[in-house]
């Protein structure tokens, strides 16, 4: 810890400092870490604050930092059984725990959460729920709540060690139980299986962050932490601090389990950018990419704007309803998926009209003739098996001379063309050949 941030905690009577001193002393809920005494048999007798904040100096009403190396007993007169046993429990064992406990001196209801910091100490939560006590069934409620959120923010608790390259995680369910130790840093994670390779720059630049002296990252990540070969979603919360004594830099946090966060996340995103029927671009999405796409051609490239439009569509869903027409767009829609590459972007304009554009062509005019060879061919495949879909298709070659209303435009221009030419055709417009074709 630096000396700046060093002055703002209340100096120790023994003078040590804890893995304790990196919680923030304006917490907004009560919090101590505590010591346990033992006796020469192991059994706890009694324990010794070895960090409170301030939200817990008030509901103690003492000065703050006053607690610090104080004895439990001293302080508070008699400490409950129950609760010193589920401290050593936390401390030793690393078994969370949560206890009801009632104030006489001050008439407070309290819910304590009791969790392992490392051996030898725990942490513990107090939560006022005087308030609270007349309703018992909102009160289990929270209880569980509250609970669980613990839970999540504890039981994968990690420290790294810069000076010893080391990755200590707290004992938890969500780790199997039990504390782990991983020497090596981010290679020994990759080598233990806890991360992949892909995703060590992201590790690596949040740890580069804090070194710099940012105070908190926070970021999400696949990792495997049970040991059982599945990669899940986790968002990290980390915080950095430097030790008093040593002024070694260490990093404390969290992993919390945000799978569903992301999966809800990928659907909306999903969502927004696809269309919801065919499952291709939307045209938002669609425009967007082709102008992004058009703004990194070299001035030497090229690009190709495909419109392509379903023959007669109007008349299949007069003649056989719309469901039939929804069902002819999706499976054109899987044809043009097939045809053009996983480069190219493809999206559906609206009604029976689609867009597809490939970007930085050496060839555009044989890369276009080859893409309209397949998308013919796949089609008579269909007709074959009964799928009557036939298409006439614009194609505009340009540069980035060209804007995409430019290609637009042009690519319609050459679809009203084709069709005009009977359908089922394409016609193709170059941008250096602008106005030359006849009746375009």
């Amino acid at each position: 810890m630096d000396r700046s941030r060093a002055e703002e905690y209340p100096e120790k009577e023994d003078g040590k400092v804890t893995a304790a001193d990196f919680y923030l002393e304006n917490m907004p809920v009560a919090f101590c870490a505590v010591e346990i005494l033992t006796n020469g048999n192991g059994d706890p007798v009694d324990y010794k604050y070895i960090y409170h904040n301030k939200a817990y100096a008030r509901l103690a009403g003492k000065p703050y930092g006053a607690l610090n190396g104080k004895r439990g007993l001293a302080v508070r007169g008699k400490i409950e059984r129950e609760l010193l046993l589920c401290c050593y429990d936390a401390a030793f064992h690393g078994t969370s725990h949560t206890l009801k406990d009632y104030s006489p001196d001050q008439e407070r209801h309290f819910l304590i959460y009791i969790y392992p910091l490392r051996r030898g100490s725990c942490g513990c939560v107090l939560q006022d729920v005087t308030e609270n006590r007349r309703m018992e069934q909102e009160l289990l409620r929270e209880h569980e709540k509250r609970k669980s959120f613990l839970k999540a923010t504890t039981e994968i608790d990690f420290e790294y060690d810069f000076a010893t390259n080391t990755l200590t995680f707290g004992a938890g369910d969500g780790i199997g139980g039990k504390s782990r130790v991983i020497s090596g840093g981010l290679e020994g994670l990759i080598r233990s299986g806890v991360i992949r390779e892909q995703d060590k720059e992201r590790i690596e630049d949040a740890f580069e962050e804090l070194r710099r002296g940012k105070r908190a990252v926070e970021f999400h990540i696949q990792a495997c932490l049970d040991g059982h070969d599945v990669y899940r979603w986790y968002a990290v919360s980390s915080s950095a601090y430097k030790e008093q004594q040593t002024g070694r830099l260490r990093v404390v946090g969290y992993f919390r389990n945000a799978e569903r966060l992301i999966r809800d996340q990928a659907a909306l995103k999903k969502e927004a950018m696809y269309d919801p029927l065919v499952e291709l671009y939307n045209v938002k999405t669609g425009r967007a990419l082709v102008r992004e796409a058009l703004e990194k051609l070299k001035e030497q490239e090229n690009a190709v704007m495909f419109l392509i439009d379903i023959d007669n569509f109007k008349r299949i869903n007069d003649t056989y309803g719309h469901l039939k027409g929804d069902e002819v767009l999706k499976q054109f829609a899987l044809t043009l998926k097939s045809v053009f590459r996983k480069s190219d972007i493809v999206y559906r304009m609206g009604g029976d009209e689609f867009i597809g554009f490939a970007g930085n062509s050496s060839q555009p005019e044989l890369a276009a003739e080859r893409i309209m060879e397949r998308l013919y061919g796949r089609l008579r495949e269909q007709q074959e098996r009964g799928i009557q879909i036939q298409c006439s298709a614009g194609i505009f070659i340009g540069s980035k001379k060209s804007s995409y209303s430019d290609f637009y435009s042009m690519a319609d221009r050459a679809l009203y063309a084709a069709k005009r030419s009977g359908k089922n055709k394409y016609q193709i417009i170059k941008e250096k050949d602008y106005g030359q074709h006849d009746g375009i």
